[in-house]
């Protein structure tokens, strides 16, 4: 059942990106982006000990497969993120005082440049993030807040066989129906349509050629 995910690779890779937040057990955490990877990296986070975890996006279909999973989510295109944040994790200060959500550790699995500016706005002192989405655009860096603050940005990428031997485990572990994440199979012979259900991500989630059909 575990190699029916349609990007195992990028199962592994949400983990990898949930390890790279040094997590501890009982912190609170925000992943930014509901694909394979983001819904990977929030199992992981509660597997390595996480408390709290939400889940944000835009679409409220692929939104609605985390719902399912057990995962709090925000939709940031329609739904205040501060104050959703806020009531679930708690309150904290901010570098000026300001109070902000008790959110430890924030993951970027979407790769929008809003992701970035939202941590460094609203991450609370010490808090860090994980960009694991594709960006190849050159930012600014607040290097004073940063210190001032006691962010850490940390990059990942990829993955490595502790990661693959963690999906494992968490797959037995039968904790989460990840089977969720495969909303549509074809055969073989329906390739064409298999691409273009796959590109409709208001409809669909992990499309799969199933070769036994």
């Amino acid at each position: 059942m575990l190699f029916r995910f349609c990007h195992v690779n990028c199962v592994y890779v949400g983990c990898r990106a949930a390890r790279r937040t040094g997590v501890k057990r009982g912190e609170n955490a925000v992943v930014f982006g509901c694909g394979t990877i983001g819904i990977a990296s929030v199992i992981s986070l509660k597997y390595f000990g996480c408390n709290k975890v939400m889940i944000c996006d835009f679409s409220d279909f692929r939104l609605g497969i985390a719902k399912q999973l057990g995962f709090e989510t925000c939709n940031t295109s329609s739904e205040d993120f501060v104050k959703k944040a806020g009531e679930l994790f708690g309150l904290a200060h901010g570098l000026n005082g300001e109070i902000l959500p008790y959110a430890d550790i924030y993951i970027d699995a979407a790769g929008a440049n809003s992701i970035f500016e939202i941590f460094m706005k609203y991450g609370k002192i010490g808090s860090r993030i994980v960009m694991v989405a594709v960006n190849n655009q050159i930012r600014d860096l607040d290097l004073l807040h940063l210190t001032y603050a006691q962010k850490a940005v940390i990059g990942s990428r990829g993955y490595m066989p502790e990661d693959v031997c963690d999906v494992m485990e968490i797959m037995k572990s039968g904790r989460w129906d990840t089977e969720k994440i495969i909303t549509h199979e074809f055969p073989l012979c329906s390739l064409p349509e298999t691409i273009k259900k796959a590109s409709d991500t208001e409809n669909a989630f992990n499309v799969v050629i199933n070769f036994d059909m």
